[in-house]
């Protein structure tokens, strides 16, 4: 039921925002309009061993829990709807609900001075994220499970969303089917406020649980 995610999200953040959900408060994107142009040449990714650290579990009604090696619970919340499209890293596609594993490091969590510069591939920046779209199609659900920071990227007006990962810039691109060519682009640099944020550690989205024992006695 999607009212599961919706409540769960409503009890663990409703205390930052009263009355409201957090992706409600996000700021709105410098999404430009423009004619959609080739895809781009997928970044290489290094793989991810199958022991990796940190676990990302996404369920099919909308619900995240982020678990480290320990099976300590790092993030627990639930998404604005169901997962319909997921992505790691700076654009590789995965399956949209079960586990997606995590090595635990990343330039994010370098600060500023360990990312490309302007006129570089910027995706290699973007390893260790997660990112989500839901049938919500109002935010983009961005995860960075190595810190449990979680923000979330207003979306254009439009529907049926696709994500396309350039090496400036984040395009979504509307597929209505056939004759379908809208399309609206953000370039990485405009969505450094988030992308730092979420590299920071944060000791308030580490509570002290495990997966065996989510809320243990004191």
């Amino acid at each position: 039921m999607r009212l599961v995610p919706f409540f769960l999200s409503a009890l663990l953040l409703g205390a930052q925002a009263p009355g409201k959900l957090p992706w409600d408060a996000a700021a709105a994107l410098p999404w430009k309009a423009g004619d959609r142009g080739p895809l781009p040449v997928p970044p290489r990714v290094e793989p991810i061993p199958a022991g990796a650290p940190i676990q990302a579990r996404i369920t099919p009604d909308g619900t995240l829990r982020v678990i480290d090696g320990r099976g300590m619970i790092l993030l627990r919340t639930g998404l604005p709807g169901r997962p319909l499209q997921v992505w790691r890293d700076g654009g590789v596609p995965v399956a949209s609900h079960g586990l997606v594993r995590f090595s635990g490091r990343s330039l994010l969590t370098q600060g500023i001075g360990a990312l490309p510069a302007k006129d570089l591939d910027f995706r290699p920046a973007l390893e260790g994220l997660l990112w989500i779209l839901s049938d919500d199609e109002r935010v983009i659900t961005l995860i960075h499970p190595a810190t449990a920071n979680i923000s979330y990227l207003p979306l254009p007006g439009g529907r049926k969303f696709q994500l396309v990962f350039h090496p400036d810039r984040l395009e979504v691109r509307e597929n209505l089917g056939a004759g379908s060519s809208e399309c609206w682009s953000v370039p990485w640099m405009a969505l450094l406020p988030q992308l730092l944020q979420l590299g920071r550690e944060n000791p308030a989205n580490r509570p002290s649980g495990t997966a065996l024992q989510p809320f243990p006695k004191s």
